[in-house]
């Protein structure tokens, strides 16, 4: 890692992990005057070293002993000076130091600082021996303590022998910092080796050999203060009313358990400084709710410590969480919504025999069986499995084609997939390992994953109203159909989408829909009603006849679901090489789509092919039906030769349908007889029911 520090304005400095040998001449760090063992920063130029601790040194402190202004790091004393001295400890300055330009004040970088804050170089000073760890809650003796919190030794421990070194297991793994918006909000806290200094929170002498010290502020923090017992204790004990109700006295306050205000009179724990409703003392710990599909979510005060990104927004109602009060969040993936959001749409956690029943548990049948498999260590590999859409076994491949496309979800595949050697049958493995019966949070009955029951069946995606054939969920009470491309797309939360910076939403079109019933509440605040304007759709401008879309919470990006599922990939036969998806070309001062010679809107998504500097209409590229797999041999009982699904969209001379003498310029079953003009329209049931018929 390269850095540039004020202190050696010339070159750039690179941090060095390993122990420094310059011809057994010891190595002296600039800013502390100290030797160098460990993690430096160098300078390959000159003869120039930092130690890591100093060149991360804040730039800015305030201090006790000099309360009316800041003093700032200089690199070595100011020019003026004859002479620098510390103003602690009276010892000569003569590298870094920390400086007040209006009092003409100087500390020493070691007495700016903690005791041990520019000598540890590890969490724990026990270096002579490796700590063992034991899980066995044994007897360690009387009198025997934890070095680290001074507490009797009791449970899991690490612990050295030769030295009757011991540490509690919770003691040995504390984290190196940590930061506590309830007591000091400003910096982090590092943990650091203790001198007997006063906690300035509970204002005890600390009396561990370790304490949590902001070494910006001075703060200091027990190792019992940073990690209160009680807050995630089960019971809400611990809360006090924090006013006397007779007096009828109420405050202003944000609840801390759910992040909204409060007028009244407020409950509220000092140790935790927590300050809640009252209706809060009893949220639950842990929810269920038919709103997300992992098995519960869990009620925590500190976001920040459990949630990794701190742009977060409600599940349920899409607006933003704020990360400094309390949420629900999911421990599985990362779902966070809002505490009322989640008492609405939620039901209690309920265990059974030490047990929790969740909503996935139920209907999580695999959607094929093992035939064979290889293992590798502790990896297992599937190589051949026997899938409920085909009649023969598959097996796996990862010799990835161009030109292949899933028949499960009629994508180009681009993973390890799994063929059929007899047939041109291709499955990916996300379409495999799809469940064979899925509970969704957006439909209160279980989804069953179908296959086509017939070469020419085609069906209606209720999520993009678009034609496709292959594997698809549906509901028995309600009839409704969704394809699995759009399934997959839809299933999560939040959808990361190539085509926009910020995380996509699902706002569930009509209740009708998408849900059978919602268990007698209302619907979520993200469910259109029948008369809400649908907006344009920011990939193709058009409005989305679902009303099933995906909206950014940021900005007023939307996206309907036939361009959210649009393949990244895709081929044509006017060019040699795959078209890629594209959203947008600065360079593009003439479009046009190859394809069609129309104009394009340069604002509006396409694919592009660079090396051929060709572009084209989405449509265009795709055609009419991208997801129904043309051909499809199958014979009839009411025509003697067997019958093939083609699409006459692009044909300029269409054959007439021999049962209504229209011209076919749709989807049609023609028969792959060479000598047989027999052709007749896909769509329209009148021309295909004679076929039908016995």
């Amino acid at each position: 890692m390269e850095v540039e520090h004020f202190s050696h304005p010339d070159h750039p400095l690179i941090l060095i992990n390993q122990v420094l040998e310059y011809s057994c001449e010891l190595v002296i760090c600039s800013g502390c005057e100290g030797p160098i063992w460990g993690p430096c920063y160098s300078c390959t130029s000159c003869y120039f070293f930092l130690h890591k601790t100093c060149a991360e040194l804040p730039c800015e402190i305030k201090r006790l002993i000099h309360p009316r202004h800041p003093l700032h790091l200089l690199e070595k004393p100011p020019s003026h000076y004859t002479k620098c001295v510390c103003d602690r400890c009276d010892k000569t300055c003569k590298s870094f130091v920390y400086h007040c330009s209006f009092c003409k004040f100087d500390l020493d970088i070691k007495c700016a600082f903690p005791p041990g804050f520019l000598e540890v170089d590890s969490q724990f000073a026990h270096k002579d021996h490796p700590l063992i760890l034991d899980e066995e809650q044994e007897y360690h003796g009387e009198g025997v303590t934890c070095s680290v919190c001074k507490e009797p030794m009791s449970g899991p421990s690490y612990r050295c022998t030769p030295c009757n070194f011991f540490l509690h297991k919770k003691c040995a793994e504390l984290p190196p910092e940590i930061k506590r918006r309830h007591f000091h909000p400003e910096h982090p806290l590092v943990l650091l080796p203790n001198e007997d200094v006063i906690c300035d929170f509970c204002n005890e002498t600390c009396y561990e050999n370790f304490v949590y010290c902001c070494f910006v502020c001075e703060f200091t923090l027990h190792i019992k203060c940073a990690f209160p017992p009680c807050i995630d204790a089960a019971d809400h004990n611990h809360f006090r009313r924090l006013l006397n109700p007779l007096s009828l006295k109420s405050i202003s306050f944000t609840c801390n358990a759910c992040g909204t205000d409060g007028d009244d009179s407020p409950f509220g724990c000092t140790m935790c400084q927590l300050v809640v409703h009252k209706k809060c003392i009893s949220l639950p710990r842990t929810l269920k709710t038919a709103l997300h599909h992992h098995p519960q979510i869990i009620h925590t005060y500190h976001p920040q410590q459990c949630i990794k990104s701190i742009n977060k927004y409600c599940g349920i109602c899409r607006r933003e969480v704020d990360t400094e009060y309390g949420v629900y969040y999911c421990p599985d993936c990362d779902f966070v919504a809002h505490v009322n959001c989640s008492r609405e749409f939620g039901d209690y956690e309920t265990e059974t025999a030490g047990q929790s029943v969740t909503v996935d548990d139920q209907f999580m049948e695999p959607s094929f069986r093992v035939v064979r498999e290889i293992k590798h260590g502790e990896e297992r590999i599937i190589e051949e499995i026997e899938h409920f859409s085909h009649q023969h076994n598959l097996i796996l491949n990862d010799k990835v084609d161009d030109d292949l496309k899933c028949d499960g979800c009629m994508l180009p595949i681009s993973t390890p997939f799994y063929s059929c050697a007899s047939c041109n049958f291709f499955l990916d493995k996300t379409c495999i390992e799809l469940p064979r019966r899925k509970k969704w949070q957006n439909n209160e009955n279980r989804l069953i994953l179908s296959w086509s029951p017939g070469e020419h069946y085609l069906f209606s995606c209720v999520v993009c109203k678009q034609y496709f054939r292959g594997l698809r969920y549906t509901c028995d009470m309600c009839e409704l159909s969704i394809d699995v491309r759009c399934f997959k797309s839809i299933l999560k939360d939040s959808t990361k989408h190539g085509g926009h910076e910020h995380p996509l939403y699902l706002p569930a079109g009509r209740k009708s829909i998408l849900r059978c019933n919602i268990g007698g509440r209302r619907a979520p605040p993200w469910v259109a009603d029948d008369g809400e304007i649908i907006p344009h759709c920011s990939g193709c401008c058009v409005t989305e006849e679902s009303k099933v879309f995906l909206k950014c919470a940021v900005c007023d990006f939307k996206l309907g679901m036939k361009c959210a599922t649009l393949p990244y990939k895709a081929r044509h036969e006017y060019d040699d090489h795959p078209l890629f998806l594209t959203y947008i070309n600065e360079n593009d001062y003439q479009p046009s789509c190859i394809i069609c010679e129309k104009d394009r809107d340069p604002k509006l998504w396409f694919y592009r092919c660079e090396q051929c500097d060709f572009d084209a209409h989405t449509e265009c590229a795709l055609g009419k039906y991208p997801y129904v797999k043309l051909g499809g041999v199958r014979t009839y009982r009411n025509h003697p030769h067997p019958l093939a699904l083609v699409d006459k969209t692009g044909d300029y001379r269409p054959q007439g349908c021999v049962a209504c003498g229209e011209p076919c310029d749709d989807l049609a079953l023609e028969c792959t007889d060479p000598n047989c003009s027999f052709i007749v329209h896909r769509q329209r049931r009148q021309c295909t029911d004679p076929l039908f018929k016995q």
